[in-house]
């Protein structure tokens, strides 16, 4: 494969992989609220369950760009290895 593909085989998986940090980082966030606000004396329940909804919707996107690293290195793979 021409070097140019390889190349940005290997840019957009740098892209997902930073992509991927920062929806970790988010879920981290996510999960360390979600602790401090059960852990009120008077928790608000319907808050709770809005943090609880956001963290499983940063669960499911994160899910989602592990497989797309997962396929790019693939990808990387494929198109890179046998270059020079």
């Amino acid at each position: 494969m021409p070097p140019e593909q390889c190349k940005a085989a290997r840019a957009k998986l740098e892209r997902a992989k930073q992509r991927r940090q920062g929806l970790l980082r988010e879920l981290t966030e996510d999960e360390a609220k979600l602790a401090h606000m059960r852990a009120q004396a008077h928790p608000d329940t319907a808050a709770i369950e809005a943090q609880e909804r956001m963290a499983a919707l940063t669960r499911r996107v994160l899910e989602t760009a592990e497989e797309e690293v997962g396929s790019l290195e693939e990808l990387v793979h494929a198109l890179c290895d046998d270059l020079p």
